[in-house]
């Protein structure tokens, strides 16, 4: 699909995708983040309002990805530490998980803990190469397959698809589910993205995240897409090579667009895994 989106065209590829609603608080924090000088105490206020979240916030916020020497004890530590946009990113990233599960029914657990691992791993990447904002890497690799979740709901037939898609030596990945489906996770993700109003740089690399040559042609998309995409492509290739054991078939198609786009070399990607083995749990 073109980086120039259609709407009326993805909506109608959903065929019936049920895509959860955006939450209250969303609206709430968004309201006061927008005015000249937001209140701290306000976006505290609405944060802790929901002790499950706030739970969840501090224990991202005291995570390896986002970790300072001293441990966060409260929300306004970590507003204060991380920022008002990052620690936003997290009340996002942990309610669209908990409306996909809720939506779901449950079932999800392995999931998310293949996405936790990679949105931490896409932070340390970004962290180290300087090309990306910790808060957008992590959350763009915590959700880049947000579409997954609720194609299994839809069509009972997804998990065989997803199988055939890996297993394709050529073409796009979400070629596959394009013909199999009639849509794909990418743009389900998508409309998902920007039914939350996630940030439009995160939306469109959701959407284009299959596409590797998107890394080498500049004016499509923003060089923030491009770097989630590419940064997001590490990740799961070093997670595929020292957890999971998969084929490589999406490092081929990727690899080469990916290092002229972060400028690195092959070996220089390899030692980069290699650095960030301890990394990945």
């Amino acid at each position: 699909m073109d980086a120039a989106v259609d709407e009326q065209q993805i909506a109608a590829l959903l065929k019936g995708v049920d895509i959860p609603p955006r939450p209250a608080i969303l609206v709430e924090l968004e309201k006061e983040l927008r005015k000249d000088s937001p209140s701290t105490n306000e976006l505290v206020r609405l944060i802790t309002s929901d002790v499950a979240l706030s739970g969840h916030i501090m224990q991202v916020a005291n995570s390896p990805a986002f970790a300072g020497a001293t441990p966060l004890t409260s929300i306004s530590q970590a507003l204060q530490f991380l920022g008002t946009r990052q620690v936003f990113s997290m009340v996002v990233a942990r309610l669209l998980q908990a409306a996909l599960d809720s939506k779901l029914g449950g079932g999800l657990e392995r999931f998310w803990e293949s996405s936790t691992m990679t949105a931490n791993l896409c932070a340390e990447i970004a962290e180290r190469l300087r090309c990306l904002p910790v808060d957008m890497a992590y959350t763009f690799g915590l959700f880049h397959d947000c579409g997954i979740p609720l194609l299994m709901r839809r069509f009972p037939q997804t998990k065989s698809v997803l199988m055939q898609a890996n297993a394709a030596e050529d073409g796009k990945f979400t070629q596959v589910e394009d013909r199999l489906l009639g849509t794909n996770h990418a743009v389900v993700g998508y409309f998902l993205a920007r039914r939350w109003r996630l940030p439009d740089d995160v939306a469109q690399a959701i959407l284009h995240h299959h596409d590797y040559g998107i890394l080498l042609r500049s004016g499509e998309v923003s060089a923030l897409t491009q770097a989630q995409i590419a940064v997001n492509v590490l990740a799961e290739h070093a997670i595929r090579l020292h957890v999971q054991g998969e084929n490589e078939n999406e490092w081929a198609k990727a690899a080469a667009a990916v290092c002229a786009f972060l400028g690195l070399s092959l070996g220089g990607v390899d030692d980069l895994i290699e650095d960030l083995r301890d990394y990945i749990h």
